[in-house]
């Protein structure tokens, strides 16, 4: 559980302090972790290590859509062949090791799961998927898993439902929340993107960090304008990749012995990973619980353990990135006053108290219209503003939701963008990214992972692509040739030079928190002052408002929706 002495880039107060879980995955010291921000980015790195996996591929989700797209538009053509945009395209899918016959590939069939999963197949790689299967329920239901288990196998995926989170021992609505894909053990992915479309397609997980208010390449038959969508996952590299691998195939061979699938569908354990060159200290950190597997640790609450150790450690700031914010238990209907404290929650929140007390910023970016539970986070939000006082009075506590707009004939439009990922970011030095919400379900209810770094230049990295992102401090391209530059993954020369000058320039802006902090209010201010003149947005930062704070500004207020007001 202890790693030996070596050196990370934090300072020595913050080595010293209790950062991890304890009792399931071990802290490392030999791996790597890359934080990608939002679905273009993620999605874009899975499809290229998809494509040149050589032995497997296992994924385990939430929710799947096997035929949606998961590169698109000029990420996947960028024009006709021979064309300047196109040849660039093509030098840099070779940059990133495709094979020749991959990049034809890549460039001349729509890129969905099903069609680059059935390519790996194709070339004998074993592709297995565990997928919730969830209850066709009001409030359970956001895909048909069978539908998908049936596309993924008609092209040679073994596909299995996982219904471990069914039966009256369970949470009422408990789910199997946990996102994560392994390729060739080498490589693992964790954290708050699933590749689905949810019914309905009114939420497509796929988006660009510019979060335009609509776009044909987020568009359908069912739904012409997604929501827009914010998100955060994580690349591992080297044993904690094995860790996330782990898991899974606890809870592959579980399901498979539980149900008597037969014995061949067991996944064997793989060679141990090798160690890569790093300097960070990660952990892989889940949720699991009561009465959903068989297997030793029966509960696990590692991510709870995270978050409380990192916010009794925080000394100058801390950021979170959540869909929801909940004191209370959720269990099912939004009642705020029938339902009983999370015992994970109440300590969340009393560190963030103490943190504050102690003098510390809080920034957070919630949904303005979170899905269920708007009525939770404004109450957990009014605790913490009555106990901690001081901090309201000198603005050290700042709530934002994100928001979008665009012209129209009938004048400016505005529409909230769904804020979906699961971000933690202690005084530049710790992070966290993964599936667990902070809420009793995420916390103890669901099953989740996360991945957790200490890190002085990997938590600051995180934090500046973040902000300069929700502050429009740089262009969707510009932002994921950084992300690329930072994680060093392909580029071609010209691309890496465009991103150490744009890099520089947002490190110039943002790399004193309290300058960023003092410029995302102002930001949030000023959007609050342009969406109520009917003027466009600059970025995405709004105010995160109450029903009495937008009465007072003159403005409606769903209870469950929110303030933005949707096109």
């Amino acid at each position: 559980m202890y790693v030996k002495e070596k050196d990370v880039s934090v300072p020595v107060e913050y080595s010293k302090k209790n950062w991890w879980a304890k009792g399931d995955t071990p802290v490392r010291d030999d791996s790597r972790v890359t934080y990608l921000v939002d679905g273009r980015c993620f999605m874009l790195t899975l499809c290229l290590h998809f494509l040149r996996a050589h032995k497997y591929i296992y994924l385990a989700n939430w929710g799947l859509t096997p035929l949606m797209e998961i590169v698109r538009g000029k990420d996947q053509r960028a024009g006709p062949d021979g064309s300047t945009e196109q040849e660039a395209l093509v030098a840099w899918l070779r940059a990133a090791g495709l094979e020749e016959a991959d990049i034809t590939f890549w460039s001349s069939y729509p890129l969905t799961m099903q069609a680059v999963l059935a390519r790996a197949v194709s070339r004998g790689v074993n592709v297995r998927a565990l997928l919730w299967d969830s209850l066709p329920v009001p409030g359970l239901y956001y895909y048909k898993s069978g539908e998908a288990r049936e596309q993924l196998e008609q092209v040679g995926v073994t596909c299995i439902l996982d219904d471990s989170a069914r039966g009256i021992l369970h949470h009422p609505v408990e789910s199997l929340h946990q996102k994560i894909t392994i390729v060739d053990g080498e490589y693992a992915f964790v954290g708050g993107i699933d590749p689905v479309i949810e019914l309905g397609g009114n939420f497509d997980h796929w988006d660009t960090s510019a979060h335009l208010f609509a776009s044909p390449l987020r568009s359908s038959k069912d739904a012409p304008h997604p929501y827009p969508w914010h998100d955060v996952h994580a690349l591992i590299e080297g044993p904690a990749a094995g860790d996330v691998e782990y898991n899974l195939r606890q809870r592959w061979n579980d399901v498979v012995q539980r149900r008597s699938l037969g014995s061949e569908l067991l996944l064997a354990e793989h060679p141990p990973v090798l160690p890569v060159e790093s300097n960070i200290l990660a952990q892989i950190a889940r949720t699991i619980p009561e009465h959903t597997y068989s297997f030793e640790p029966l509960i696990v609450r590692g991510v709870a353990q995270l978050y409380a150790n990192a916010l009794s450690n925080a000394q100058r700031f801390v950021h979170l990135e959540n869909q929801y914010f909940w004191l209370r238990n959720y269990t099912g209907i939004d009642i705020p006053f029938v339902d009983t404290v999370s015992s994970e929650m109440e300590r969340n929140i009393n560190e963030l108290v103490a943190a504050l007390q102690r003098g510390a910023m809080v920034t957070m970016i919630l949904p303005d219209h979170p899905d269920p539970g708007r009525s939770y986070a404004d109450a957990a939000l009014q605790l913490i503003y009555e106990r901690a006082p001081g901090a309201v009075n000198e603005g050290r506590i700042r709530v934002f939701c994100l928001g979008t707009s665009a012209s129209e004939e009938d004048g400016e439009q505005y529409r909230p963008i769904y804020v979906h990922g699961k971000v933690a970011i202690v005084d530049d030095v710790w992070a966290t990214v993964g599936s667990a919400n902070l809420n009793n379900r995420g916390m103890s209810d669901d099953t989740e992972m996360n991945v957790a770094t200490l890190d002085n230049e990997l938590a600051q990295h995180l934090r500046i692509l973040l902000w300069s992102e929700h502050l429009g401090l740089a262009s969707d391209d510009d932002l994921l040739l950084v992300q690329r530059y930072l994680g060093h993954l392909p580029q071609l020369p010209q691309e890496a030079a465009q991103a150490r000058e744009v890099w520089n320039s947002l490190q110039e802006t943002l790399s004193d928190p309290a300058i960023g902090f003092r410029l995302m209010d102002e930001r949030a201010q000023e959007n609050l002052r342009r969406y109520k003149a009917k003027q466009p947005l600059v970025g995405h930062l709004l105010p995160y408002l109450t029903a009495e704070e937008a009465t007072r500004e003159g403005l409606n207020f769903n209870k469950e929706r929110g303030w933005i007001e949707e096109a």
